[in-house]
């Protein structure tokens, strides 16, 4: 009998070891492993999401499906015969729409759509550009009407950076003339004959002369109007003028008689501070009960997947990119809003496979300017009640903009607070009047759905 008890006792104390020890273990493991499989669900979600936008594909569905579950009753080991020897299984709501995070972006700068062209007259006069122009001519016509040596020009300047001078230059030749000399003694003479008009054009960029009489048109006709594209790639000044600070002021004068004037041509010039309303971005939020690993929180938001447990990290950024160019010294900002539809909403919880059914309800450009640095300044805030969320935003702004594109730390500036992460880009200028960053970016609306199984 003592035996029996000996033997029973040596039995319970195994069991009791085994439920303390060697249960959790194994549930913790299956966690670990459970929430590994959700963050490769996300990735995966991210990458079909990224698919939809990048290839335009409106109104084309996706499915994807999440494990909300460890299903740890199902698992069979060495003594399953007993249920409670088993680790109890976790569970895990997958929600849409639960989260408050919201976008604004405020900024200065030329706002449009990329289609809207206005052109402005250019007569001897100044005018002060305030990006590169899509298209930029000297139009002349010539008023005399018989041959002169005269020559007659349009100079077109801005300051001692550049100069272009379209000139009407009458073409000479020297002859020796002899007449009568078979009658009369001949009388020779040296003198010139008229032969012609062309239309030259000389280009000098920071003093130094790069074109000299290049002919554009020969042998012009009075009263014709004639067209000279500035911006012609022959006269090497539109990648130039497009590496020039901005707002930049040209001025047209006229030298001798002649019908001249410049168009120039912009995409987009509207110089205007904008605000847009607060965006929500919204999120997919899994959200795990795990009876033996730390509490975790896989979410994607905006492009990004974020975990979040004490602390919170991006296993795969946002959608809002920076870059940064030493040769012209512009920062680059590329904004792709993925918010969710805030009518998408619900919540699952269970243990069992969900569905999350996804769609790019609509895509449209952002209001820059597609003319090349287009903004002096822009401000990207985002606020929470989430202390963590924010913290994780501050850190990727800050990690972005520095680390990973360049910029130097002089051309920005990031602030966290209870409520907002705020990322100010100036660029090179202090002052915030030259046209110093490129912003472009695109919006595209989400909508989803959550079913189970």
């Amino acid at each position: 009998m003592v035996g029996f008890v000996l033997i029973l006792a040596v039995i319970v104390a195994a069991a009791s070891i085994y439920m303390t020890y060697g249960i959790p273990a194994q549930g913790r493991e299956k966690e670990i492993l459970h929430m590994n499989e959700i963050r490769d669900q996300f990735v995966a979600y991210k990458i079909g999401v990224d698919a939809l936008w990048i290839n335009n594909q409106v109104n084309t569905a996706m499915s994807t499906t999440f494990t909300l579950g460890t299903q740890g009753e199902m698992t069979r080991g060495s003594i399953s015969i007993i249920p409670i020897m088993n680790p109890v299984g976790s569970s895990g709501t997958l929600s849409l729409n639960q989260r408050h995070e919201t976008l604004t972006i405020q900024s200065r700068g030329l706002l449009g759509d990329g289609t809207i062209i206005s052109n402005q007259t250019l007569v001897p006069a100044s005018l002060t550009f305030n990006a590169t122009p899509t298209m930029f001519r000297v139009n002349i016509s010539d008023t005399i009407t018989s041959a002169s040596t005269q020559k007659r020009s349009v100079l077109v300047q801005e300051g001692q950076n550049w100069s272009v001078n379209v000139t009407v230059n009458p073409k000479t030749t020297y002859y020796n003339y002899s007449v009568g000399c078979t009658l009369i003694a001949c009388n020779n003479f040296d003198g010139t004959r008229y032969v012609g008009t062309d239309i030259t054009i000389d280009v000098t960029k920071t003093g130094i002369k790069t074109l000299q009489e290049f002919t554009v048109y020969q042998n012009i006709q009075t009263g014709t109007n004639y067209s000279i594209n500035l911006l012609d790639d022959a006269y090497g000044l539109n990648n130039y003028l497009a590496a020039r600070p901005y707002p930049l002021t040209v001025t047209f004068t006229k030298f001798g008689t002649l019908n001249g004037y410049g168009i120039v041509s912009f995409t987009d010039e509207f110089d205007q501070i904008v605000t847009d309303p607060e965006l929500t971005l919204g999120a997919l939020e899994y959200t795990a009960n795990n009876n033996y690993w730390i509490p975790q929180t896989y979410y994607y938001q905006n492009g990004g997947v974020f975990l979040q447990q004490d602390n919170s990290t991006f296993k795969l950024p946002p959608t809002i990119t920076f870059s940064y160019n030493k040769n012209t010294d512009v920062v680059g900002v590329k904004i792709i809003e993925l918010p969710f539809l805030q009518t998408s909403t619900g919540n699952l919880g269970g243990n069992s496979p969900a569905q999350v059914r996804t769609q790019m309800t609509d895509i449209n450009r952002l209001p820059f300017s597609e003319t090349t640095n287009n903004t002096k300044w822009i401000n990207l805030t985002i606020r929470s009640n989430d202390n963590r969320a924010l913290a994780v935003w501050y850190r990727y702004f800050n990690d972005s903009i520095n680390l990973t594109a360049g910029v130097p730390y002089t051309y920005y500036s990031a602030t966290l607070s209870d409520t907002l992460a705020q990322l100010n880009i100036k660029g090179r200028d202090n002052t915030n009047t030259q046209y110093d960053v490129h912003v472009e970016g695109l919006r595209a609306n989400l909508s989803a759905t959550i079913q189970g199984g």
